[in-house]
């Protein structure tokens, strides 16, 4: 976290920068917001939000509440959390709770990162992963960093995978030649990384990759399997939600949660995500139906109550966990090394 020494004592220019980037970030966000939101009728935003019945909120948020615990699992395999519980436990080291087989601090992590990261613009909410981890885990910094930008990597990696795999209407040649670019080039970054040579010139964000790709934990197969079934799992419940709203087929607001998730790749975005998730979902179903469809014009006000039921779940979900943490445990400390 920054001190108030680091801001008095940071270079001027440098914050003025970064103040720029959020004013951008904000306005950017709240302009595309606005915009998609001025296409639509007041009417139909009201009406997403009380046409899903009872049963339809229920699943949609169960699905989003498990792949929660989903992602918690992976964070064990990945940072080899059991490894770390088979060390004799002493004083200075308490054996960590678990509830239905997932570590209680892993899922605290998650649950309070997820929540930073829907909450703050341009995705800095990602910045919060490191503390926590070695606040909640122990894990030192540089290792934290180095799972997250891996975790980053494997998600991006299965969307795009899942998109190929799922995408409606797109003819499977297209599909196989895309996996096999795909997998040819992650085999090539792979076997390059590992050979380049360490050095003290070699360009910091390299050095993360390199880092990120050679640590045995993080090929592990389990962790993969486990990212793809919180994907599926995540993005079948916003198709849920989406195909009750706009009564369009579940292919095709599957391909408009695809567009949302994929939308937060984008360098600049708004507050909590406002404006480019929504967009993102328009976008993914615009590509399948037809313009002036009823769907479509409803695929706004759908995304929206999408976005919202996230938003609330996530930080409702992270609140609580910091809340029912704080009192349960001893603090963990790690080095920044």
């Amino acid at each position: 976290m920054t001190s108030s020494t680091d801001l008095s004592t940071a270079n001027p220019s440098s914050l003025w920068r970064k103040r720029l980037k959020l004013v951008a970030a904000w306005a950017f966000g709240l302009a595309l917001l606005g915009y998609l939101l001025h296409k639509t009728p007041l009417d139909q935003v009201v009406a997403a939000f009380h046409q899903p019945s009872a049963w339809v909120w229920l699943l949609t948020l169960g699905g989003l509440l498990t792949s929660y615990g989903l992602r918690a699992a992976r964070l064990q395999v990945v940072m080899d959390l059991d490894a770390a519980d088979s060390a004799p436990v002493g004083a200075a080291r308490q054996a960590p709770r678990r509830w239905l087989g997932l570590r209680t601090d892993a899922l605290r992590v998650i649950l309070m990162h997820n929540a930073a990261v829907n909450l703050l613009p341009m995705r800095a909410g990602e910045l919060s992963f490191p503390w926590l981890a070695s606040r909640e885990l122990g894990m030192p910094v540089s290792r934290a960093i180095a799972c997250l930008l891996w975790m980053r990597m494997q998600d991006l990696a299965v969307l795009l995978l899942l998109g190929l795999l799922v995408w409606p209407g797109l003819d499977w040649t297209w599909r196989v030649v895309g996996m096999l670019v795909a997998l040819a080039g992650w085999f090539a970054v792979q076997w390059a990384l590992p050979r380049i040579p360490d050095h003290p010139k070699l360009h910091s964000g390299l050095v993360k990759v390199k880092a990120a790709l050679t640590e045995s934990s993080h090929h592990r197969p389990l962790a993969w399997a486990l990212t793809a079934a919180n994907w599926c799992l995540k993005l079948s419940a916003g198709a849920f939600l989406l195909s009750a709203i706009t009564h369009a087929s579940w292919t095709d607001c599957w391909a408009g949660a695809l567009g949302g998730e994929l939308a937060a790749i984008v360098p600049l975005q708004g507050p909590a995500g406002f404006g480019t998730y929504e967009a993102g979902v328009w976008a993914g179903m615009a590509s399948h139906l037809p313009a002036g469809s009823a769907p479509l014009a409803h695929a706004v006000s759908a995304a929206l109550a999408l976005h919202l039921c996230f938003l609330i779940c996530a930080v409702l979900a992270g609140l609580g966990a910091s809340v029912l943490g704080g009192a349960a445990r001893p603090r963990v400390t790690a080095s920044s090394n």
